[in-house]
């Protein structure tokens, strides 16, 4: 028995000479692959039940205890829980450093998001419906850009134009009204309305949230059909870190890219550049080619040449409850449209050239004030030129000069100041918790086709959200958004959700949202006349304003193994002042007000997750009206009908993944105007993409390779005919992809713990 005692006593000296020694106690939170979990809610007791302190693990996974409230324990209870992790009910001796490992819990492997929340939530237990596309997938599919993974996305419908880039719809609402963020700050630099969504990396992207329906009043303009929100990876503190990719494609894509991170105790840095070149394509391109420049009609392509140089830095500070990131982004893409040989002795032909030009620079702060709310703020300055250049060639020289027509060149020059600034309220078991902030926007234009050569647009807003649980299974969370505008007159934007969660297992959803979308500087201040062109803008457009209700239902289904995820939504959206271009006079054309539009849609998703399988399937429907020739809707609905699945199995034994993904992309009727001003229906053909990857991980997860083969069903091209009469043979082509193509990547990740120095 005294040994017992003397035994404890000892131990409870040890505890004192550790307190004694440092002011602070750390318990470092990991998973099972030894990576630090943030946002671990700990509540810590004496061995007897006395509470004493709680805490929230910050973005290095670390609690920090001021020593002074255990001083008197040798041992504490530890309960600990965070989403998608078991719950751990723990007692520890008392050490300086201490860890818990957290285990993966398939009951709870929700996704953490942020996109529109006070704090980072479960996406199960947001009010908002927020889509998730983990890098898992984003590996799988061997994606390099936004449109590579949006092409396996039910609601989601691709168009491409070989020279304005990539473009989408989302609920049927064209990619104007489709607002696209990059850790919350939006992408500039909008063509014909759209964001080039191939022009978008995903080197440094840890996960895609998309968010149906409008968000405008959390984000302003262009939210109104709703947000894709692009997250970048979280940095790792105590250790150096370094990345090396190269990818290749049969049809002539060429990627590299690197990356270099360092990261002490409270602070943390990085760099990354990389290269994405397309050597172009053509119908008659074989699968494999050597390609050699060629000086015949063969110079044309289909698919245009083009290279992407882009690259960043960050760096990040964290301590005290203070969190400081700033980043620093550029981008470059050079697209070369080769012309055919001039007749009659093929010796010379005009080439256009496209350059993009992106800076992008971002300063984000955080702080927790008291233990129950934060404040967010964010300041960004975005800059975009686009460049149009047309250049005269000699092929026998391969000498080239400008061409002397001005309407041949031309240079957009666009800047994008974004000041943002939140308070939250977050206290865990009250009923009401609110966010009230300022959103100030401020853009610019300049170029030879804007009027006075440089134009500006600033937007200043005030918004607050509330979220009221008058009981545990209810959430209702109203909003409102006021602005004021220097150019025109934006709307009161009111919003209002609804979450009940029923019987363990049933999540209904409903919500209400007004949403806008300001008219561009373009639209505003476009001055383009030529003797081929007389457009114009318009001072005094409206803002679009829309009406969106959408719905849905969720049954979640948990086993110590896997879930089962099953969803029936639906949504309706009604437009008016929609901008237009229309022909005021002969050739004169300029933006006007007069667009209606309405669309609605039905989808039943399913996603089975356990340990080794993710499958993933959909089916919807979605339809639209408009009006193109009068004031009145066009009476019926046009529907297109889609389909998507996707399989991602693991075998751990050998570290392999194998990954299947299909989409099926239904008829897409639309109506369009003849020569005569007369309204046909276009019906443009179905088609059906699918792609194969295999992964192999090798040398401890260190390194990865993938190989796949994308677009397998070989798609080109699709037509789009008029629906019925004479018509029927005015069709037209449609780009889809450049066929069946196979690609390999690898990637080498190594890293290195930083031990702290010895006092």
């Amino acid at each position: 028995m005294r040994s017992v005692q003397v035994k404890y006593f000892l131990v409870f000296l040890m505890q004192m000479i550790v307190l004694s020694a440092s002011a602070q106690i750390t318990v470092h939170f990991l998973d099972q692959n030894g990576e630090s979990v943030v946002g671990v809610k700990s509540h810590i007791f004496s061995t007897d039940g006395a509470f004493l302190v709680r805490g929230i693990s910050d973005n290095q996974g670390r609690l920090i205890i001021e020593s002074s409230k255990l001083a008197s324990q040798d041992m504490i209870r530890i309960k600990a829980n965070s989403i998608g992790y078991k719950s751990v009910d723990s007692i520890l001796f008392i050490e300086r450093e201490m860890v818990i490992y957290l285990e993966d819990d398939y009951q709870d492997k929700s996704e953490v998001v942020v996109t529109a929340q006070y704090n980072t939530k479960s996406a199960e237990n947001s009010v908002h419906k927020i889509k998730v596309i983990d890098r898992t997938k984003i590996d799988a599919m061997g994606a390099v850009t936004l449109r590579d993974v949006l092409s396996n996305e039910l609601g989601v419908r691709l168009a491409q134009d070989n020279i304005l880039g990539s473009s989408m719809t989302l609920q049927g609402i064209s990619g104007q009204n489709v607002k696209i963020l990059i850790d919350g700050v939006p992408v500039v630099g909008r063509l014909d309305g759209n964001i080039d969504v191939s022009q978008i990396n995903l080197q440094e992207i840890e996960r895609i949230e998309i968010v149906e329906g409008p968000l405008s009043v959390n984000y302003g303009t262009n939210a109104l059909a709703g947000v894709i929100n692009l997250i970048s990876k979280k940095p790792k503190f105590k250790q150096v870190s370094g990345s090396v990719a190269s990818y290749y494609e049969s049809v002539g894509h060429y990627n590299a890219n690197v990356e270099l991170n360092y990261g002490s105790k409270f602070h943390a840095f990085g760099i990354s550049v990389g290269r994405n070149f397309f050597d172009g394509w053509r119908e008659d391109h074989t699968t494999f080619r050597n390609p050699i420049p060629i000086a015949d009609s063969n110079r044309f392509m289909t698919w245009k040449p083009k290279e992407q140089l882009f690259g960043g830095a960050f760096f990040q500070w964290n301590k005290n409850g203070w969190f400081v990131r700033s980043k620093l982004n550029f981008f470059t893409e050079t697209i070369i449209n080769r012309g055919y040989p001039r007749a009659p002795y093929q010796e010379t032909a005009f080439d256009d050239q496209y350059t993009t030009r992106r800076i992008d620079k971002s300063v984000t702060l955080k702080k927790k004030i008291s233990k129950d709310g934060i404040f967010n703020s964010l300041f960004a300055y975005n800059r975009y030129d686009r460049i149009k250049n047309t250049y005269f060639i000699d092929l026998t020289t391969l000498d080239q000069q400008l061409t002397n027509n001005p309407s041949d060149q031309d240079t957009s020059m666009f800047d994008q100041w974004v000041f943002r600034g939140s308070f939250s309220s977050l206290r865990d078991s009250a009923k009401l918790n609110f966010q009230v902030g300022y959103d100030i926007l401020i853009e610019s234009a300049s170029g030879r086709r804007i009027s006075d050569t440089r134009q500006t647009q600033s937007d200043f807003a005030l918004f607050a959200t509330a979220e009221y649980q008058p009981i545990r299974s209810l959430v209702i969370r109203p909003g409102l958004r006021y602005a004021y505008n220097t150019t025109y007159p934006p709307p009161v934007l009111p919003s209002l959700n609804v979450k009940w969660k029923f019987a363990g297992k049933w999540n209904l959803r409903a919500s209400y949202a007004k949403g806008f979308r300001s008219p561009g500087i373009k639209e505003l201040y476009f001055e383009f006349v030529d003797i081929n062109h007389n457009i114009l803008g318009n001072e005094d457009l409206n803002a679009e304003s829309s009406n969106n209700f959408l719905s849905s239902i969720t049954h979640r289904r948990t086993k110590d193994k896997w879930s089962l995820e099953t969803e029936l939504n639906g949504f309706y959206n009604s437009i008016a002042n929609r901008i237009t271009l229309a022909s005021i006079q002969g050739t004169e054309f300029t933006y006007v007000n007069i667009g209606k539009f309405q669309s609605q849609g039905i989808r039943l998703t399913s996603k089975f997750t356990n340990e080794q399988l993710i499958i993933n399937g959909g089916v919807g429907w979605i339809g639209s009206a408009s009006n193109i020739i009068s004031d009145e809707l066009l009476d019926d609905f046009l529907f297109y009908p889609e389909l998507q699945s996707s399989v991602i199995y693991s075998i751990s034994k050998t570290k392999t993944s194998l990954a299947v993904f299909y989409k099926y992309q239904g008829k897409l009727p639309n109506f369009v105007l003849d020569d005569e001003g007369n309204a046909n229906q276009r019906i443009t053909e179905d088609y059906h993409l699918l792609d194969l990857t295999v992964t192999q991980q090798l040398w401890n997860n260190k390194l990865s390779f993938t190989l796949g083969a994308k677009n397998v069903l070989n798609v080109t091209q699709i037509v789009s005919n008029s629906a019925s009469g004479v018509h029927s043979n005015g069709g037209h082509l449609v780009s889809v992809g450049t066929g069946r193509t196979y690609f390999a990547s690898v990637k080498l990740n190594l890293r290195k713990a930083i031990k702290p120095h010895k006092k």
